[in-house]
């Protein structure tokens, strides 16, 4: 049962065994070591190393000698919390390049693509959207960011119109953009999800049916690009189920 638990939170079967046998023999040589937990002498100062990074071992000198010890094992806790908050700084990570990666993935599939210029070529992308879209039908975005003042108004306007032909509207947005959250959040087929402060991103995803629209929102050229392809709007559909699973509400 012990070994088990000890195998779930990622030690190894080498790990187990000395850091088992450590909290058995108490502060020991790296020979006293070799001989209880059975790992060869040649792999035992590698598995100690290992341990020590986690933690789990402390390492002194008596006379010349080295000495290692189990360290507390309530310890352990605080390994699953460090390994917790990785994760995390993982994810944070991931979502990053997720864009990049579905981009890469949809520039190998066959579709067609289309690219606009400008306030004009972004109003007529939402257009199209408003066009394709029936009462039930989900719009599913993320990446939404502080944008011209104009197009602002322009969009909210537009989304009201959205929301009354009851179509859906998921949208995962940085948590500090709260005008933008205000202006739609009292829309009932309009829901939001949030990103951390730290997660700005100057491209907005837009996903509808078989369509998706990257709006890249910089001062200098603005573009809004659609892909219309099944297999690159599932894969986006895929990656925006991911984000809002792991967004906060």
């Amino acid at each position: 049962m012990i070994e088990t638990a000890l195998k779930k939170i990622g030690l190894t079967d080498g790990e187990i065994k000395v850091y088992l046998a450590l909290l058995e023999i108490g502060s020991s040589t790296s020979w006293d070591i070799t001989k209880k937990s059975g790992i060869s002498g040649s792999k035992v100062y590698e598995v100690l190393d290992r341990l020590s990074k986690k933690g789990l071992v402390s390492c002194i000198s008596k006379n010349n000698v080295k000495q290692f010890e189990a360290t507390n094992p309530e310890r352990i806790l605080s390994f699953l919390d460090d390994k917790n908050k990785e994760i995390e700084r993982e994810k944070e990570e991931i979502k990053k390049i997720i864009p990049d990666l579905v981009l890469k993935r949809a520039s190998s599939t066959k579709g067609e693509v289309k690219v606009f210029s400008g306030f004009e070529g972004a109003k007529s992308v939402y257009e199209e959207i408003l066009k394709d879209c029936k009462k039930g039908d989900e719009l599913l975005g993320w990446g939404l960011t502080e944008q011209p003042e104009s197009w602002e108004s322009y969009f909210n306007e537009r989304e009201k119109v959205r929301d009354k032909k009851g179509i859906i509207h998921k949208s995962i947005i940085n948590e500090k953009y709260q005008s933008l959250y205000k202006a739609r959040k009292n829309l009932p087929n309009t829901h939001f999800k949030f990103f951390s402060r730290e997660m700005e991103m100057p491209t907005t995803v837009l996903i509808w049916k078989n369509k998706v629209a990257l709006y890249i929102i910089t001062k200098e050229n603005p573009l809004t690009i659609i892909i219309e392809s099944q297999e690159t709007a599932n894969s986006f559909k895929k990656s925006f189920e991911f984000l809002w699973a792991s967004a906060k509400k």
